[in-house]
């Protein structure tokens, strides 16, 4: 297995991983979502990859804090050491950045997954707004 920073060519790959995965893609995604991520990503974006794309990381440096925005892994692969290696390499590159805090909002299914990677609750609230379509008055 190889771990390296995605490209603009996986674009397709990944996009198809996160579909394949129940429960991963959101029906509110843009149609550009994943090219907008690596583009919003920069170099926190890394893929796992045997003779096809089996895994994905997305994080972003935000200064005071780093977001894990999506990790996921091919079911085929889960439980193989994929998502353990892809968010080992995450970790260390947003910390060699000088992050000393990475946050991620969660899949259920995944929280024993990152508590055995010695990930915890924050002392902080998740809120979403779901907002309209572009042009609509939000009130």
């Amino acid at each position: 297995m190889q771990i390296r920073v995605a490209q603009p060519g996986d674009i397709p790959e990944i996009e198809r991983l996160l579909r394949s995965v129940p429960g991963v893609w959101q029906a509110v995604w843009r149609d550009d979502v994943v090219e907008r991520a690596l583009s919003a990503a920069g170099r926190l974006a890394y893929v796992a990859a045997e003779t096809d794309l089996i895994g994905f990381g997305c994080a972003h440096d935000f200064g005071f804090r780093a977001y894990l925005s999506e990790l996921v892994v091919a079911e085929s692969w889960q439980r193989r050491g994929v998502g353990s290696a892809l968010l080992s390499a995450l970790q260390c590159d947003v910390a060699a950045r000088g992050c000393r805090l990475v946050v991620a909002d969660v899949f259920p299914p995944a929280v024993p997954f990152y508590r055995a990677h010695g990930w915890d609750g924050p002392s902080a609230v998740l809120l979403r707004r779901r907002l309209g379509p572009p042009n609509t008055a939000l009130r």
